[in-house]
Formats: structure tokens, C-alpha cells, sequence
């Protein structure tokens, strides 16, 4: 039988105006006459959403994650790979005496002059994307001056206006209180700018969560677009809450300018920021032009996750590092991998260590200090258990598995019935100054904001030195 088009159904509830060859049926599309074998068919709807539509966002993300679990209001969903498309729609088709039903999504259709034709999925976002510069903010006790939050807003439609309200939990408190904001067209961007302060006494503050509101005519717009675009895979869209974690932390340093080798996607340079460190980034060339000397005004160097892997200048100046390290610097070297298909020969310390691929996965495994009054442990900042409370993801990885007798190790840990590891960090002296190589997560607990691993990195960065101005 010949399958002939009998009516378009649209979402339930979704007012429709229609346009073209087609007649109106309380949201649908009644088509007027069958058409013709591989013709085309043209109708034009514009809808008023429903105001409860569930928002583009991963089913799985709706909520904050539990340990090691995420939560899901529909069980009906576990196990899908994505929620239902927010509107779909019924085309009904005529075969002889039988009806054939098929849906499909609405999605948005275009030409790239490349890729050729592509799609992307139906997005539901609010008014108005509201997206704090950072997720944390620090505050250290040294350090009594307000914290600058910005926060971006960005409209997802035309002509809509309000005011963005912090809501700082206790303790804290916020100026101004409240910004009005106006965005004439749809895409528009704005931003605005709060200071934060504690306002407990010294040492009194207590870490807790500030959270943003745009009010647009009586609704409360606290969450943010983010979405991530690449050619070879769909867009994923992600609304996340417009939340700013405050953490105070007790904290000294044993010197504040940091010249930074940066790694891949490295972030331990803006965390080290948010505390108060004066961190230049390097490129190649700072090892060449004027060498060690040129390093001298550092107070310590740190090379980021990786870097020793991906960046062949910084394999071939080792002796310049070495040399900064020998007249007094303190260097720093995060985790570097090691394996049989990318081995990594080159030196890295002033004497000769090993990396291996153990690592300690349970973000709470126990640590235990094996030298407890070791400068690393002790300057400027004491460290104890609690310091390891709140760590994220994981402990480490890429230890440290053989190293020369210089070197001296601190910390002790290990997964669940696995062997204790020694190699988290490595400490030697050299010349006059201090070599550190470490392969704790720092880059995952410093921009989350861990307090302890601030502390025990400030320790690392001082090298043995005594606090800062003292």
C-alpha cells in the first residue's frame, strides 16, 4: 500500500500557531490532501513551551553526587544513555486500512560549510545563564582583605532584565547586596562584581556554600549553561548551580613569588592565587635567556603535572633547573608518567629516581607519617591527619618507585590490602637549596579547594624556609 502523511501531532500542552499547507487541530496538523510520492511537506509551528519541562541537563547530574554514587529521582532512567528529548513529535501515516505511527524528536537542523549538514538536540535553559568566575573562593587568615566574585549572566532570550542577588551564608557577608542587570537581546552578556569577607573573628569562620540568584520578574534563576563542542561528538549542554564554596585556612608560606612551568591543562597556577602566591608563568625561553640567574627572583619554581612528558625544552634545560636549585631555589615537581610505551628516561631531581606506576586511589586511605618532625611536615605550616580529611578523587599517582639515597621520603599509604608506598614525595638537598618531586593530586585538591593539601603544598614550596616575613 502506498504510505500516505494523515496529520503531524505536536507536543500536548504546547500552544501552536501554524503556517502553511496545513490546518490548525488544537496543536496539530490535520494535512488537507495526501501527497504525492516523494514530495515534500512543509509546516511551520511556533510553540510557547510549557513552563514544566524538565531543563537540558545529564539525568545523572540533577543532583550532587554521592560518594562513589549518583543519585536518580526517575529510576526509569537508570541505565539510558540520556533522558527523553523535552519535545518530541508524531507523524501519522495511512497504509490501506492500517495506521503507522512514528516520532521523533525536535532537534535543530543546519548546513556547516564543512561537516555538511549537522543536528544538535532541542536544549530547555533558563532566561538568564548565571555562572560564578570560580567555584571556590580562600581565604586565608593571614590575609583579612575581601575577595572579588564575579559572576557572569548571559540571556537566552530577548529583553530581559533584574537583579543578581549572593546569598552568603553565615558568617560571611557581601557588598553590595544586590546588582540590577538589564540584557536587551537574546545572547547578551553581562557581568557584575561582589566582594566577600568573613565576617567572623579571626580564626572563627566556617567553610560554607554562597549561593547566586538572578530575580526575572518573580523567578529565581540560580544555574548556568556550560557546554562542551566538539566536531566528532554531539553537543553536551550541563546546567550547573551558580554555587561558590567559601574556605577559610589557616596558612603560611615561606615565600610568595612562584615562577610556574605549566603542564596540560594545568590549574595550580589560579589556585595558587586564590592564597596569596605571585605566580608568573614561564615559557621556554625563561630557561635560556639569562638561566639560573634569570630564575634567581623566584622563591620557588613548580613544574606542572606532565610537563616533563610533553615539553622537550624543559628535558634539555635540566641543567639550568639544577643550577637555580644549587644557588638556593626551591623546585618543585609534580607527577610525571612513566610507562613501556612512553618511557620517560630524561633526568628530572639532581640525582637519579625512578617513577613507577603505583598510586593510591581511595581518596581516604590512611596516611602515616614517616618522619613527623621532617621540615615537610613541620614549616612553615604543621601538618597532621586532618590535612588529609576532604581530599578528592584520589591520594596520588605515578609515585616514586626506586630513588638515590639523597632523597629522603616523608609519607607512607596504600589502597586497601595493597603494599604501603613511600614515594609520594621525594625531598633532597642540593647545593643550597631544596628539590621536591611529588606524586600527590595536587592538581585535583587545589582547585577544589582542599585546605590541607594548600598547607602541605606551602610546605613544599617552602623548601625548610621559616614562614614569610618572619
Amino acid at each position: 500500500f502506498p504510505l500516505t502523511l494523515r496529520e503531524v501531532r505536536w507536543p500536548a500542552g504546547a500552544a501552536a500557531t501554524v503556517v502553511g499547507r496545513a490546518l490548525s487541530s488544537v496543536g496539530n496538523v490535520a494535512v488537507t490532501k495526501a501527497q504525492d510520492d516523494h514530495a515534500s511537506f512543509e509546516a511551520k509551528n511556533k510553540l510557547h513551551l510549557p513552563a514544566d519541562l524538565r531543563p537540558t541537563t545529564p539525568y545523572w547530574l540533577e543532583t550532587p553526587p554521592e560518594a562513589g554514587l549518583y543519585p536518580v529521582a526517575d529510576p526509569r532512567l537508570i541505565g539510558t544513555p540520556e533522558a527523553d528529548a523535552p519535545l518530541r513529535v508524531e507523524f501519522v501515516f495511512a497504509a490501506g486500512a492500517r495506521t503507522v505511527t512514528l516520532v521523533r524528536p525536535v532537534s535543530f537542523k543546519w548546513t556547516d560549510p564543512v561537516m555538511g549538514e549537522r543536528y544538535r538536540p532541542l536544549e530547555i535553559t533558563p532566561a538568564v545563564s548565571v555562572r560564578p568566575d570560580g567555584d571556590v573562593l580562600m581565604f586565608p587568615d593571614t590575609d583579612k582583605a575581601a575577595r572579588a566574585l564575579t559572576v557572569h549572566l548571559t540571556a537566552g532570550v530577548a529583553g530581559v532584565s533584574g537583579t543578581v542577588r549572593p546569598m552568603a551564608p553565615t558568617g560571611w557577608s557581601i557588598e553590595p547586596a544586590s546588582i540590577p542587570f538589564s540584557l536587551p537581546n537574546k545572547n547578551s552578556e553581562a557581568s557584575v562584581t561582589f566582594h566577600v569577607r568573613s565576617a567572623a573573628k579571626p580564626g572563627g569562620a566556617q567553610p560554607g556554600v554562597l549561593h547566586v540568584v538572578a530575580e526575572v520578574g518573580g523567578a529565581h534563576l540560580s544555574r548556568g549553561i556550560v557546554r562542551i563542542e566538539h566536531a566528532h561528538i554531539p553537543t553536551q549542554t550541563r546546567l550547573v548551580d551558580a554555587d561558590v564554596r567559601l574556605v577559610p585556612l589557616a596558612l603560611l608560606t615561606g615565600g610568595t613569588r612562584i615562577g610556574y612551568l605549566p603542564g596540560p591543562g594545568d590549574e595550580v597556577p589560579a589556585s595558587l592565587r586564590l592564597v596569596g602566591y605571585d605566580v608568573t608563568i614561564l615559557g621556554d625561553d625563561a630557561l635560556v635567556a639569562g638561566g639560573a640567574p634569570a630564575l634567581a627572583r623566584f622563591d620557588a619554581i613548580v613544574v606542572g603535572v606532565r610537563a616533563f612528558n610533553t615539553n622537550d625544552r624543559l628535558r634539555t634545560n635540566h641543567a639550568t633547573l639544577m643550577a637555580y636549585v644549587a644557588a638556593g631555589g626551591v623546585l618543585v615537581v609534580q607527577y610525571n608518567t612513566n610507562n613501556r610505551l612512553a618511557p620517560l628516561s630524561a633526568a628530572i631531581g639532581p640525582y637519579p629516581f625512578e617513577i613507577g606506576r603505583e598510586r593510591v586511589t581511595d581518596q581516604e586511605a590512611a596516611v602515616t607519617f614517616v618522619q613527623d618532625h621532617h621540615l615537610a611536615l613541620t614549616m612553615p605550616n604543621a601538618i597532621t591527619a586532618r590535612d588529609f580529611d576532604g581530599w578528592v578523587q584520589e591520594r596520588g599517582l605515578y609515585f616514586a618507585e626506586t630513588w638515590d639515597a639523597h632523597y629522603e621520603t616523608v609519607l607512607s599509604m596504600h589502597d586497601p590490602s595493597e603494599k604501603p608506598l613511600a614515594g609520594s614525595i621525594l625531598w633532597a638537598r642540593h647545593g643550597k637549596g631544596t628539590f621536591v618531586y611529588t606524586g600527590l593530586a595536587f592538581f585535583r585538591q587545589l582547585p577544589d579547594g582542599v585546605p590541607g593539601a594548600f598547607r602541605l603544598f606551602a610546605n613544599l614550596l617552602a623548601g625548610g624556609h621559616a614562614p614569610h616575613g618572619r
